[in-house]
C-alpha cells in the first residue's frame, strides 16, 4: 500500500511526512504519537518508505496527519483489512485527525470501526474556501484585484487556475503576501486528431497534458501545484486513455500533490470511471470540480455520490450566475449598493424575490445568533453551498466577495435556515420555468 500513489506493492511510504536521522545514523519518522508531522508546503519532500510489517502508532498517526493535509483517502483504499481493528487504531487516528470526542471504550462500534473508514469519514468532511479567477482577465484589471490580497491574508489560500489562461499574467504579477497561495491548475487536453494512437506516447502527454502544466507553473513560479484537475469546458466528460496516463505520471513527478476531475456535465458514473482508470494506473482520485448554487442545484445529487465515494468536492460560481444568488442585487436594490447605473432590470429580478428575501431574513437570524453583525445575504449564500458538502470558489473581483470568503469560518446555518433557502429556491425554480 502506498499513499504516494505508487504502483508496486510493498512499502509503505508518506510522502508528507519529512525524516530526521536518529542519533544512532537511522533514519527515523519525526512523527510522535497523536502529533502532526512537520510538513514543508512551499517543497514536495522525499518519500520516507518503512516496511508494512514495522508499522506502529507512530507510523498511523502519520498516515493520518498526511492524509488529512492531502484529501487522499482513496488511496489507502485497497489496504481495507490488513490493519487490526481495535480500539488502539481508533483512538490514535482520532488524536491525529483531531475527532477528540470521547466514547465508551466497552462499544461495539469502535472496535469495528477500520482505520480507513476513519480516513474516508474525515475526507468526507473536509470543507474549504478558495478563489476563482475565471473573471479575471487583463484587459478588466491592471492588477491583481485587491480582494485576492484581503482573501488569502485571511486563509482563503487555494486558488483555482486554468492552464495558460488570462489571470495567469495578473497572479504573475501580484504583489508579495504573507501567505504563499496553493493552486489548482485545470488543463484542458488538446485534441490530438486522430493522432495519439500512432504518435509517440510521451509526446503525446507532453502535448496533451504535461507541457501545459509545466508552463502554466513556469509563470506561476512554483516547482509544484495543490492539485491538478482534467477539465472538460463542455458535454461529456470522457478523456482518452493518454490523458490518464499523462496525470499519473503529472503525480508521480512530484508536480501535484492531488488529481482531480473537472466538468459541468459530469455524473456519477463519469466520476467512477475516471476514478477506476487511475486506480489501474496505481494513483488516486481525491476531487471533483463543479457548479452548485442557490439558482443551480442540478449537482446536488452528484455531490452526495462524491461524499460517499470520499472525494472532496469544490463548487465554482457558488453565487450563481452573475452574482444573482448573492442576494446583493434584488428588486429593491438593483445597483448592489453602489452609485452607478443598474446592472439588472425589474424584469431579471423580481422573479428571484422570494430567494432575496429568504437570504435577508436567513442573515438577519445568523446575525442574532452568532454575534457576528459583518454576515450579510453573500455569507449566507456562500454558507449554504458548505452545508451541501462543497467547497466554495469564490471570486474575489470585489472587497465584499473577499470579505465574505474570509468570514465563513467559526459559524454555520441551521438546518431550519437552509431549509428555509432550499424552499425559497424551489419556488425560484418554479417561477423562472414560467418565464
Amino acid at each position: 500500500m502506498a499513499l504516494a500513489g505508487s504502483a508496486c506493492p510493498g512499502p509503505v511510504s508518506f510522502p508528507h511526512v519529512r525524516a530526521r536521522s536518529s542519533p544512532s545514523g537511522t533514519s527515523t519518522s519525526d512523527v510522535a504519537l497523536g502529533a502532526v508531522p512537520k510538513v514543508d508546503m512551499h517543497r514536495r519532500p522525499s518519500s520516507a518508505s518503512l516496511p508494512a510489517s514495522s508499522l506502529d502508532a507512530s507510523h498511523i498517526a502519520a498516515l493520518a496527519a498526511a492524509v488529512r493535509l492531502g484529501g487522499c483517502a482513496l488511496a489507502v483504499a485497497k489496504a481495507r483489512g490488513r490493519y487490526p481493528r481495535s480500539k488502539r487504531c481508533v483512538r490514535i487516528i482520532a488524536t491525529a485527525t483531531g475527532d477528540t470526542d470521547e466514547k465508551d471504550d466497552s462499544s461495539e462500534g469502535d472496535s469495528e470501526m477500520s482505520l480507513v473508514d476513519m480516513l474516508i469519514k474525515k475526507s468526507r468532511n473536509a470543507s474549504e474556501l478558495g478563489i476563482c479567477t475565471r473573471e479575471w482577465h487583463p484587459d478588466l484589471f491592471d492588477y491583481s484585484p485587491d480582494g485576492y490580497e484581503l482573501a488569502v491574508n485571511a486563509g482563503v489560500d487555494f486558488v483555482d487556475v486554468l492552464a495558460n489562461g488570462p489571470a495567469l499574467k495578473l497572479l504573475a504579477n501580484a504583489p508579495l503576501i504573507d501567505k504563499q497561495p496553493r493552486y489548482n491548475v485545470r488543463v484542458v487536453p488538446k485534441p490530438t486528431l486522430g493522432l495519439g494512437l500512432i504518435l509517440n506516447k510521451r509526446l503525446v502527454e507532453d502535448f496533451t497534458v504535461l507541457g501545459p502544466l509545466l508552463q502554466t507553473m513556469n509563470r506561476l513560479g512554483v516547482g509544484y501545484v495543490e492539485s491538478l484537475a482534467i477539465h472538460c469546458p463542455q458535454g461529456r466528460m470522457n478523456f482518452p486513455f493518454w490523458v490518464y496516463d499523462a496525470v499519473a505520471h503529472a503525480y508521480q513527478r512530484g508536480l501535484c500533490m492531488r488529481i482531480g476531475v473537472s466538468c459541468r456535465n459530469a455524473t456519477a458514473k463519469d466520476v467512477e470511471r475516471a476514478q477506476q482508470e487511475l486506480q489501474r494506473r496505481g494513483v488516486a482520485l481525491s476531487c471533483v470540480f463543479l457548479e452548485l448554487s442557490l439558482l443551480d442545484r442540478q449537482a446536488l445529487p452528484l455531490v452526495q455520490e462524491c461524499r460517499n465515494m470520499g472525494l472532496q468536492v469544490y463548487a465554482s460560481e457558488p453565487l450563481g450566475p452573475d452574482e444573482l444568488a448573492s442576494g446583493r442585487y434584488s428588486s429593491s436594490n438593483p445597483t448592489g449598493g453602489e452609485i452607478s447605473v443598474p446592472r439588472f432590470t425589474l424584469a431579471q429580478l423580481m422573479p428571484l424575490r422570494p430567494l432575496h428575501d429568504a437570504l435577508s431574513d436567513v442573515a438577519r437570524k445568523a446575525r442574532a445568533r452568532c454575534e457576528k453583525p459583518e454576515i450579510d445575504t453573500t455569507h449566507v449564500a456562500l454558507q449554504w453551498v458548505v452545508g451541501k458538502g462543497a467547497s466554495p470558489l469564490c471570486d474575489v473581483t470585489t472587497d465584499s466577495n473577499a470579505r465574505a470568503a474570509a468570514g465563513c469560518s467559526g459559524w454555520a446555518l441551521t438546518p431550519e435556515e437552509t431549509e428555509k433557502l432550499d424552499l425559497a429556491a424551489d419556488e425560484v425554480a418554479k417561477s423562472r420555468r414560467k418565464w
